[in-house]
C-alpha cells in the first residue's frame, strides 16, 4: 500500500425522491456527507447493517447511480466533468464484483462469451484472439479452461462467483468494487475467495473497496474500514486499532455482536437492541442515539462533528475512550 490516493470522495450524498400521484412524496436520504480516499494497493472496508447505505455508496462510485452532491476523483479526474468517451476510458480502471454471481452472468451465454464481451467492446477483439488469455484467467481464479465453454448454470455459487472475479479482471482495472461479494458463500468457501482475492491484488497490483456487513472478514482482509449507519459514518480507522479499541458505540455494538468461540464472554458485551431506522424518518440529533446506552441529552439534539485523532476519525459526543 502507498500513500498515492487512487480514488477520492469527498462530500458524497445521495438522495432518493419518492412518491407522486395520489401518494405522499417524501425524502430517502441513503449517503450523507460521506469523504474517503483509497489508497493505491489497498482494501478499504465498509461496514454497517443493511439499509446503512453501503451499496448505495459503492454504486454512486461505479456511476451506476447519480449521485445527488459530492465529489468522486478517480486518479486526479473529476467523474462529474468526464464526457461519455471519456467516462468509458475510465470504466476500464474501475470494475464490480456484486454479491450474487448467477443474477449477473447472462445464463444464455457461455462463460467464454461473457468474459470476452467487454474486451470485444473496449479494444475491438474477437473471441479467438482473446480466447488464451482467458484461459491464463481462469487458470488464474482456479477454474480449468474447459470452463470457458460451459454456461452459468453448471457450476456452483463459489465457482460462479470465481467467474465473476474474472470478468472484473479481464480490463486489466486499477480499482474493484466488491459489495458483499462472499457474503452468499459458505464460510469455507469464503476463506478460500478471500484468499485467491489476496493472492490477486498483490499480481495485478490492485486495489479495494470491499462492501460487508462481516466484521471477521472485516478484521482478517482489510487494511482500513468505514463505518456507516444511517447514510453516515461514523468512524473510520486502520481495522486492527478501530475493532480492538471502537471509539463510537455503534462500532463496539457491531463488534460485540459478532460471534465468539467462548460463549461466556458474551456476559460483558454489549447487544446491539432495535432495528436500524427508516432512512426515509431518520431520528433527530445523532441517527443512532434511540439505540445507545451512551445517549445524553446533546444527541438527540444535535448532529456531533467528525473528530479527527491521528489516523482515525469518529462522529460522536460520548466515545468510548
Amino acid at each position: 500500500m502507498t500513500n498515492e490516493a487512487v480514488l477520492e470522495v469527498k462530500g458524497l450524498s445521495k438522495v432518493f425522491e419518492s412518491g407522486g400521484f395520489l401518494k405522499a412524496s417524501y425524502s430517502v436520504k441513503a449517503v450523507q456527507e460521506v469523504s474517503f480516499e483509497l489508497f493505491k494497493g489497498e482494501t478499504l472496508g465498509v461496514v454497517g447493517e443493511s439499509g446503512c447505505g453501503k451499496s448505495t455508496l459503492a454504486r454512486c462510485v461505479l456511476n451506476l447511480v447519480e449521485p445527488t452532491s459530492g465529489e468522486i476523483r478517480l486518479d486526479g479526474n473529476l467523474l462529474a466533468e468526464q464526457s461519455k468517451k471519456e467516462w468509458r476510458n475510465l470504466r476500464t480502471r474501475l470494475q464490480v464484483i456484486f454479491q450474487d454471481p448467477f443474477s449477473s452472468l447472462n445464463p444464455k451465454r457461455k462463460i467464454g462469451q461473457t468474459l470476452a464481451e467487454p474486451l470485444k467492446v473496449h479494444e475491438g477483439k474477437s473471441y479467438d484472439e482473446v480466447r488464451p488469455s482467458l484461459e491464463k484467467l481462469m487458470q488464474e481464479v482456479g477454474l480449468p479452461r474447459s470452463a470457458l465453454d460451459k454456461y452459468p448454470h453448471e457450476f456452483s455459487g463459489g465457482q460462479r462467483q470465481r467467474i465473476a472475479i474474472a470478468r472484473a479482471l479481464v480490463l486489466e482495472p486499477e480499482i474493484i468494487v466488491a459489495d458483499e461479494s462472499v457474503s452468499a458463500l459458505d464460510v469455507s468457501v469464503q476463506a478460500q475467495i478471500l484468499e485467491m482475492l489476496g493472492k490477486l491484488k498483490d499480481e495485478h497490483h490492485l486495489s479495494y473497496l470491499f462492501i460487508t456487513h462481516d466484521l471477521g472478514v472485516v478484521r482478517n482482509f482489510c487494511d482500513r474500514t468505514l463505518v456507516m449507519y444511517l447514510g453516515r459514518v461514523v468512524e473510520a480507522g486502520p481495522v486492527d486499532a478501530l475493532l480492538d479499541n471502537p471509539l463510537h458505540p455503534y462500532t463496539r455494538s457491531l463488534r460485540d455482536a459478532a460471534p465468539v468461540p467462548d460463549v461466556s464472554a458474551r456476559q460483558s458485551l454489549e447487544m446491539l437492541e432495535g432495528e436500524i431506522p427508516s432512512p426515509a424518518n431518520p431520528p433527530s440529533g445523532c441517527p443512532f442515539h434511540p439505540r445507545c446506552k451512551s445517549a445524553t441529552d446533546i444527541c438527540s439534539i444535535e448532529f456531533p462533528k467528525t473528530v479527527e485523532r491521528g489516523d482515525r476519525s469518529y462522529a460522536c459526543h460520548n466515545p468510548n475512550e
